[in-house]
C-alpha cells in the first residue's frame, strides 16, 4: 500500500499538487462545495456519473488547503479504485510514512470511490464520532448506493451534493478558454458549441474532435465501467448481459414507456429480473426513470413510466442519428433532473417539477409556437388549478397569456446554460 499512498499524495514529496490533477476551471458548484467544506466539520460527499468530474474537485479541495498553508503532510488522499481497503489501515500506513498522528493532529482526509468499500458509512461514522481532528470528504460514483448508505449512517453528520455533466455555459467557457456568465451576450457562440456539448458534456473530452474517439471513452469509461465494473461489483446476481442489453434499447428508445410484462418477455426473462435491473442503471446513473404523476404514490407507481438516458450524450455512443425531439426531451429531463410527466388517455404533458407545487413543461421541437401547441399544457392547468406553465423551445423569451394563466415560452439554450427555471416561477 506504500508505494499506493506515495503515487496518490504527491504533495507530501512536491508540496505542491499538479495542475494536471487540480485542474484551473472551476466547476459551478464547486464554490458551494468549497464553502460548506470549509465552515463546517460535516462529512462532504460527491456523488454523479462517472468523468464528470468529482475526484479533480476533491484536487481543487487539497489545492486550496496547500494555500491556505496547511502542511502538505496533514493532508491525504485515497482512491479505492486504486486498490480497496479498510480506512483505518489505510490511516495506519498512512501515519507509518508520514509520521502524522492521524488520531490527535488535524488532518483533512480524502476518500474517493467510496461506494466500492463495503459498508463504507458505517466505517466513516466511526472515525466522525470518534475523531473530531479528522476533517472528511468523500466521492461516490454509485450515487443512489452512496446516499441510501449515508442516510442510514451519517444522518446529521454530512453535506451532499451530486455533480453533473457540464452546463452548456460550463462546456463553453471550457471549449473558447473565457468566463460567459451572460447568456444574452454570448447567444452566437453557445448556438456554434451546441452539437458538440450535446455529445460531449464531459470536461476532459470537450475539446476533442474526432467523434469515433469521443464514443470510445464514453463507451469504456463511463458506460461499460458502470455496467460491467460498478454495478456487477456492488450487487449480487446481477446479469451483466441483461444490463449491457437493457442500456442499448434505452439509449436508441428515448423516452419510450416501459412494459415490464411485454418487455420480459421478449427478452425471455421474470419480471422481476427485468424490474431489478431496469433499477441498477438508473442507481448507476445509466437511464432516468420518468413516472406518470398521479397525486397518489401508489397508484403514480402502477402506472407506465418512461425511461431515458441520464444524458444524451450517453445515447449518441451508440445511436449517432436521434432525432431532433429525442436530443430536446432527453437534455430537458437531463437539466431540470426530473422524475415526472403526465399522460391521461390522448393528452400528455412531457415534464413536470413537483417541488412544493407543480410546474408544467412542454418541450417542442420548433422556433415558434401557436396556440394549439400549448393546448394540453393550458387543459393541464385547467384540471390541477395551476396559473404558471412553461414552454421550452428553440425561440427567443417571452410570455403567453391566456386569462388567468401564464405560460413562460423559454429557449432551450438558456435552459441549458443555467439549468434553473427559478426566474420563471413567480
Amino acid at each position: 500500500m506504500e508505494d499506493v499512498l506515495l503515487l496518490l499524495n504527491e504533495w507530501w514529496r512536491n508540496d505542491t499538487i499538479s495542475k494536471d490533477k487540480a485542474k484551473g476551471y472551476r466547476r459551478k458548484v464547486f464554490d458551494e462545495i468549497r464553502r460548506t467544506y470549509s465552515q463546517y466539520r460535516q462529512v462532504v460527499i460527491l456523488t454523479g456519473l462517472r468523468r464528470v468530474g468529482k475526484s479533480t474537485m476533491l484536487y481543487q479541495l487539497i489545492e486550496e488547503l496547500l494555500r491556505m498553508g496547511v502542511s502538505p503532510k496533514n493532508i491525504l488522499y485515497f482512491s479505492f479504485d486504486e486498490i480497496v481497503e479498510d480506512p483505518i489501515k489505510v490511516l495506519e500506513e498512512y501515519a507509518r510514512i508520514t509520521k502524522v498522528d492521524w488520531k490527535g493532529d488535524k488532518v483533512f482526509l480524502f476518500l474517493d470511490e467510496v461506494h466500492k468499500l463495503k459498508n463504507w458509512s458505517s466505517k466513516v461514522k466511526l472515525l466522525y464520532d470518534s475523531l473530531p481532528n479528522l476533517k472528511i470528504c468523500v466521492s461516490g460514483s454509485a450515487s443512489i448506493t452512496v446516499e441510501k448508505e449515508a442516510a442510514r449512517d451519517l444522518a446529521g453528520r454530512y453535506f451532499s451534493f451530486e455533480v453533473q455533466p457540464l452546463t452548456l455555459q460550463e462546456f463553453a467557457e471550457l471549449y473558447f478558454g473565457k468566463k460567459m456568465d451572460n447568456f444574452e451576450l454570448y447567444q452566437d457562440k453557445l448556438k456554434m458549441v451546441f452539437k458538440d456539448y450535446i455529445r460531449k458534456p464531459f470536461p476532459e473530452i470537450v475539446n476533442w474532435n474526432d467523434l469515433s474517439k469521443v464514443n470510445e471513452y464514453i463507451k469504456t469509461l463511463v458506460i461499460e465501467k458502470v455496467v460491467k465494473v460498478d454495478i456487477s461489483e456492488l450487487f449480487s446476481g446481477v446479469n451483466v448481459s441483461l444490463l449491457s442489453t437493457l442500456v442499448e434499447m434505452f439509449m436508441k428508445d428515448v423516452g419510450a414507456i416501459i412494459n415490464f410484462t411485454s418487455l420480459a418477455k421478449d427478452l425471455g426473462v421474470h419480471k422481476l429480473t427485468l424490474a431489478s435491473h431496469v433499477k441498477l442503471l438508473e442507481y448507476g446513473k445509466m437511464i432516468r426513470i420518468v413516472k406518470n404523476y398521479r397525486p397518489s404514490i401508489r397508484a403514480e407507481s402502477r402506472k407506465l413510466m418512461k425511461v431515458y438516458p441520464y444524458n444524451i450524450a450517453l445515447s449518441f455512443c451508440f445511436y449517432p442519428n436521434l432525432t431532433g425531439g429525442q436530443i430536446l426531451e432527453s437534455s430537458v429531463a437531463s437539466a431540470l433532473n426530473t422524475n415526472k410527466y403526465w399522460r391521461k388517455n390522448e393528452r400528455e404533458v412531457d415534464f413536470l417539477k413537483v417541488d412544493g407545487k407543480i410546474v408544467p413543461i412542454e418541450v417542442k421541437e420548433k422556433g415558434k409556437v401557436e396556440s394549439r401547441d400549448l393546448r394540453n399544457l393550458i387543459w393541464f392547468m385547467d384540471k390541477y388549478k395551476l396559473s404558471h406553465g412553461i414552454l421550452v423551445y428553440q425561440g427567443k423569451e417571452t410570455v403567453y397569456r391566456a386569462e388567468d394563466k401564464e405560460v413562460k415560452l423559454y429557449p432551450l439554450l438558456k435552459l441549458l446554460f443555467n439549468p434553473s427555471l427559478e426566474e420563471s416561477r413567480n
